[in-house]
């Protein structure tokens, strides 16, 4: 029985909820077995990111560890070099060649398709699943525009930069984040984040 898995790529730096949300309703939306979050090793669009590569793997472990339709897939942190999504793909058709593959990316990655090293390998190997948001369309060449599909989910406005600047800067974070993120970054003391306190007690009524 073939089988239907997406793939969500990323440097996961932190993963957040904006994530999880765009995995779930891919899923569902789909009908997709199981999602599988792709931590970027040295992204060759990005160059390297800011954290270890260890630690945003741990991170996107731990954010997805309660949800038994996401899995994390370590493959390209584990890959020397440059990742290239072609690589990839022809990996993942070798190992599981039964498996129908769904490769999911935000506008902005789709808007820079057509630079992709070996883009039509890539586009040939797996459905390509765009996310928008509600009466926007992706500024994609009129090339591939015929090879993608469009997923339109609610939006999170949050992003890994803005959570990096709000944990350096000690502002709220949770419910930004999955809570055993949020208490992986205070424990590990990434981006400056300091632990958070014990709440401030809370005050008694007055009966009288």
């Amino acid at each position: 029985m073939t089988r239907r898995v997406g793939l969500l790529g990323g440097t996961f730096d932190p993963p957040h909820l904006g994530h999880l949300v765009v995995a779930e309703c891919a899923r569902v939306e789909l009908g997709l077995d199981q999602v599988r979050l792709l931590v970027a090793g040295e992204p060759w669009m990005k160059g390297t990111a800011p954290t270890p590569a260890a630690v945003r793997t741990a991170m996107t472990v731990a954010a997805v560890a309660e949800d038994p339709h996401l899995v994390v897939d370590d493959r390209e942190v584990r890959r020397e070099g440059p990742t290239y999504t072609a690589d990839t793909l022809a990996e993942l058709h070798r190992e599981e060649p039964d498996t129908d593959w769904f490769f999911v990316l935000g506008e902005d990655a789709a808007a820079g398709l057509s630079r992709w090293k070996r883009s039509d390998e890539a586009l040939a190997l797996a459905t390509f699943v765009v996310v928008t948001r509600p009466e926007v369309s992706t500024p994609v060449g009129r090339r591939l525009r015929p090879q993608l599909v469009h997923l339109q989910i609610p939006q999170l406005e949050v992003s890994s930069t803005q959570l990096r600047q709000r944990f350096a800067a000690g502002l709220a974070t949770r419910y930004l984040v999955p809570d055993a993120v949020d208490g992986y970054v205070r424990e590990h003391g990434l981006y400056g984040a300091a632990p958070l306190g014990d709440p401030p007690p809370r005050a008694e009524a007055d009966d009288g």
